[in-house]
């Protein structure tokens, strides 16, 4: 498949664990506002190659958060100039965000994922749709090459897999995926698992709860009641002191309602752009609507980018399209 000028070529696990081995002072990019699944992606392939013993960076345009302290507390990047690049749970280039401008257009040899709407953008593709996280196809990888858990990697696939199903609520929470916790459980039972489940999807901060209820008391519930959307002024996370990750979770506020089939929460930014993420109920799409506006991801979880509008213009243009495409799926 040929993407902007790219002929990209999708290959097996085995001819990507040959093309691991042979990289060299490797970039291992990952998407902008990371979460659970790049990065935990990022750091186990990062342990992979180590063990290799080949040089390799964590890279991303925007911080790690500091919830996944317990991934990235322990690790070193040595300080070298790249000689190669590929990425994790990147679907398209432009997710990869503000890079440096010598990193912006640099080939991508080989890019592992797991979204549908992959564009296809690196050179080599390692994926599987249908698969719950990055960390998921990076765990069949493993397993198919004879490449031992151990208990770094093991920790990282975990949270990619957890955060990706949300803490497996989710419809992507497949056999598939129990199976490969299940083998990370037995090899490691004593990972702090019941502690990472409380910090990644149970405990906020004050901050957060005051928002949490000033979104919810805000929101916007169409008239069919099937679509609901919440709205994040920047102004808004200055009152409570929040920074971008204490906000991660909001996007899943809208699907606490019954009834609810897409949910919608556009958070504005600093610069005045907004971004948007979208949850799918039982009926819908929420990927093709994503890519109605440009964006991409999932069936059940994906988003899209305004850098120009109105915020109530875009809120009300996400409702519009959001309820006349449920009329096909309901």
């Amino acid at each position: 498949m040929e993407q902007n000028g790219t002929t990209c070529t999708e290959i097996d696990s085995k001819a990507a664990y040959a093309m691991l081995k042979e990289l060299e002072d490797v970039y291992i990019l990952i998407h902008r506002s990371p979460d659970g699944d790049c990065i935990g992606c990022g750091y186990a392939l990062h342990r992979i190659l180590l063990n290799l013993g080949i040089r390799s960076r964590v890279v991303c345009a925007e911080p790690i958060p500091a919830l996944y302290n317990d991934i990235t507390k322990d690790v070193t990047f040595e300080d070298f100039q790249p000689k190669m690049f590929i990425s994790a749970d990147v679907a398209d280039r432009k997710l990869l965000g503000d890079l440096p401008e010598e990193l912006k257009e640099h080939e991508i040899l080989l890019c592992i994922d797991h979204h549908i709407s992959n564009t296809h953008y690196a050179k080599n593709l390692y994926w599987n749709p249908h698969s719950s996280a990055a960390c998921e196809v990076l765990f069949r990888l493993m397993k198919d090459n004879g490449i031992p858990l151990t208990r770094e990697t093991a920790l990282c696939l975990y949270v990619g897999i957890a955060t990706d199903t949300g803490c497996f609520q989710f419809s992507n929470a497949d056999a598939d995926a129990f199976e490969a916790v299940g083998e990370i459980k037995r090899a490691f039972p004593d990972l702090p698992y019941a502690r990472l489940n409380r910090e990644l999807f149970v405990l906020k901060s004050q901050g957060r709860l005051r928002l949490d209820a000033k979104l919810m008391q805000d929101i916007r519930i169409s008239e069919s009641g099937k679509t609901a959307l919440i709205y994040l002024p920047y102004a808004l996370m200055q009152r409570y002191r929040l920074s971008a990750d204490e906000v991660d979770g909001v996007a899943n506020l809208p699907m606490q309602i019954w009834g609810v089939e897409v949910g919608i929460t556009v958070k504005q930014q600093e610069d005045g752009s907004c971004r948007v993420s979208l949850r799918g109920g039982d009926h819908a799409d929420v990927s093709a609507i994503a890519q109605h506006f440009g964006g991409g991801g999932h069936v059940k979880a994906s988003g899209c980018s305004f850098h120009e509008g109105e915020p109530e213009d875009i809120c009300r243009m996400l409702t519009d399209v959001s309820e006349e495409m449920l009329k096909a799926w309901i």
